[in-house]
């Protein structure tokens, strides 16, 4: 009987009930959208610098990464990389040369540091050969040595494909060197600040003009993202004079990026279900202080107080109960297409690529929040009706029947 009436009275004023009803579900639909396009661009930036220059985890010798000498290579190089070839869950190894040099053309100058590589060994690693313009990945030159700068490099030094460029540093045995370099392609990633500073060689090539035979840093990549730790800590154990480091370690912004993103996401839904509350409180409100004299007269035929609080309960609930699923679809299904063919914000697109980020924004929630959105919308529903249902249990029969 209680279900009957309380569901009866929040048509009474369909007005007001729908006006309810909608702001609920659009409250939870702009939750739901902010938080998933929040959580795909955190994921969207992690994911390109893991597939860019990050990498799942890198070995490197402990003296580089203290005083970054062009001799502190690696010394197990060959078992270490052999080891994790082994592994069934390796996606892909590669070694690389680094070295700091003074890059010029005819056009201008510039840092930048010279990655010496085994193109075949990189492919399996970063997504660099993905983002070529001529497809060319140290794979097609004649007499020169091929090199791969940025766009934003190649803009810098007035450089384009077949200029040739200078790279100057100091070898191993302390003498100026000078290599000459022929651009055999441009390459752009989401990340312009990583494009400025860095360029592409062949290791072979890199390492004759150092005069350094063998690699600086071991890069590489896992089929499941999930087991990197522990594959870290295995590294670790059988190779303890090297110094290995997870993403996390390697770029600590992006795990403290996912420590906020929680934190903004659990602020943000405070949020929202506070102005829910309100919302329901100001309606429930409305409607008993409408309806005092029906309220006195249910309690002088005999509907002990009890019952009307459940009954005031249950209309908050039914409203909930309404809201929440118009809310939850809408915004499960702007998700998905979304999600799908994303959000273009090309029109941001240089001052997104400074951070990492691509224009193209791909939405994504875990199907967790869409059941914490569920049980905290009850929840608030059942909560913010409190109050207007006590206010309810202390109207005086007597009084309100006589009320006109």
């Amino acid at each position: 009987m209680i279900f009957k009436i309380a569901f009866k009275n929040i048509w009474r004023n369909k007005l007001r009930s729908w006006t309810v009803i909608i702001a609920i579900a659009l409250g939870i639909f702009g939750g739901l959208a902010v938080i998933s396009t929040a959580t795909g661009l955190s994921d969207m930036r992690q994911d390109n610098a893991i597939r860019t220059y990050v990498s799942h985890i890198q070995v490197h010798d402990s003296n580089y990464l203290k005083f970054n000498g062009l001799t502190d290579i690696i010394a197990e190089e060959n078992e270490i990389v052999s080891y994790i070839k082994k592994h069934p869950n390796t996606e892909g190894v590669s070694a690389r040369l680094r070295v700091e040099s003074f890059i010029q053309s005819a056009g201008g100058t510039s840092g930048v540091i010279l990655n010496g590589i085994n193109p075949a060994d990189e492919k399996r690693v970063t997504n660099i050969s993905e983002m070529l313009q001529d497809d060319n990945f140290l794979e097609r030159y004649k007499r020169k040595p091929p090199i791969l700068i940025s766009q934003k490099l190649a803009t810098k030094l007035n450089a384009k494909i077949k200029t040739t460029i200078q790279c100057s540093f100091t070898d191993a045995n302390g003498m100026p060197v000078t290599g000459v370099f022929k651009v055999v392609d441009i390459f752009s990633t989401s990340n312009s600040m990583y494009d400025e500073v860095n360029a592409f060689v062949r290791l072979e090539d890199l390492q004759a003009i150092s005069a350094v035979y063998g690699s600086h840093e071991i890069a590489l990549t896992l089929k499941d993202d999930e087991q990197v730790e522990a594959y870290r800590k295995e590294l670790i154990q059988n190779f303890p004079k090297q110094h290995i480091a997870s993403w996390r370690g390697i770029a600590p912004e992006l795990g403290y990026a996912d420590k906020m993103m929680d934190l903004v996401m659990t602020i943000f839904l405070i949020v929202i279900m506070l102005a829910l509350a309100f919302g329901i409180v100001n309606t429930m409100l409305m409607a008993v202080l409408e309806r005092k004299k029906e309220l006195g007269m249910l309690i002088s035929v005999g509907m002990n107080k009890r019952k009307v609080f459940w009954m005031i309960v249950w209309e908050s609930i039914f409203l909930a109960l309404i809201a929440g699923p118009l809310g939850i679809i809408a915004s499960y299904l702007a998700i998905s297409f979304f999600g799908r063919y994303g959000i273009d914000l090309s029109f941001a697109a240089e001052g997104l690529r400074s951070v990492g980020l691509e224009s193209m924004i791909y939405p994504t929630l875990s199907s967790n929040y869409y059941i914490v959105i569920s049980v905290l919308v009850v929840t608030t529903a059942i909560l913010s009706c409190i109050y207007p249902a006590l206010k309810a249990l202390k109207l005086n029969p007597a009084e309100t029947l006589r009320t006109a």
